[in-house]
């Protein structure tokens, strides 16, 4: 998709974008070879220097340089080109304020692999792990996720692009939390920890520190439901928002949401889930 991209070059709105792709124009390498006679003098030969730094910088797997130029509704964009190097993203902490509250499990999946990084145990190796990826794929990470992370271990994800994908699914009409637009897309958790929320992530992780055995289990199945479902969601996305283009794109295959072979205490689940019935 980002070679058909041009969006990113200065003083090319959507509009303009349009005019390239209505004169025959898809690719970066096609524009390069054209006179693009609807650009002024000075912003065609600046153009033609974007493209070319826009193929180095692309060649390099350099990520972060094509957030940084690409509006924030369009940074779905980044997807197919640095899909092999991305990696989905969640938090579980002990409350919603950054500064007042603290990490207390990080959840990575890759496509192939899910890894918990959890206090106390292997939270500081987060920050190594995380480093061979490119693109963070998170759901509300913008105003969540990465404000925690950045509070407590410094800038560690400053050299990562980052796709929220909750803004991009907002512009298909998908509102509300995570689990929601799982069951709306058709890509619902098949698990029986589908009932429980973020708060109930809290009261996992106070119930691991005063010593419940299956406590902290559940805390980190819970966590891995919700990180390798955005893998799914992400392609879903980038496929419904690249169908509205007039380019000759293939949809990407849409990943199966893998099976989890974590333990989990189901009689703590029911338990939560209970409890919170009769606060009801």
């Amino acid at each position: 998709m980002l070679r058909h991209t041009f969006l990113h070059l200065r003083g090319v709105g959507p509009r303009t974008e349009a005019r390239f792709w209505r004169e025959g124009v898809f690719t970066w390498d096609e524009a390069l070879r054209h006179p693009l006679p609807w650009l002024g003098a000075w912003q065609r030969e600046q153009a033609r220097w974007e493209l070319a730094e826009s193929c180095r910088r692309l060649a390099l797997g350099d990520a972060l340089y094509f957030q940084g130029l690409l509006p924030a509704g369009e940074r779905w964009r980044l997807l197919a080109d640095f899909l092999p190097q991305a990696v989905c993203l969640d938090i579980e902490t002990t409350g919603l304020y950054w500064g007042a509250n603290v990490i207390t499990v990080i959840g990575l999946y890759d496509g192939c692999q899910y890894r918990a990084f959890v206090r106390g145990r292997d939270l500081h190796l987060f920050p190594e792990a995380v480093r061979r990826y490119r693109l963070v794929i998170t759901y509300n990470g913008q105003r969540f996720d990465l404000p925690f992370i950045e509070a407590e271990m410094g800038p560690v994800l400053s050299g990562l692009a980052h796709l929220d994908l909750m803004y991009v699914l907002r512009r298909l009409g998908l509102r509300g939390g995570l689990k929601r637009v799982e069951q709306v897309t058709g890509l619902a958790r098949p698990s029986a920890l589908q009932g429980l929320s973020g708060y109930h992530a809290l009261v996992l992780w106070r119930l691991h520190r005063s010593g419940h055995r299956g406590a902290l289990d559940t805390l980190v199945r819970y966590n891995a439901e919700d990180v390798v479902g955005l893998l799914p969601l992400a392609v879903l996305a980038y496929n419904l928002m690249a169908a509205e283009l007039p380019l000759p794109l293939s949809p990407l295959p849409l990943p199966e949401r893998p099976d989890l072979p974590l333990p989990y205490d189901p009689s703590l689940v029911e338990w939560l889930l209970e409890r919170e019935e009769e606060a009801v």
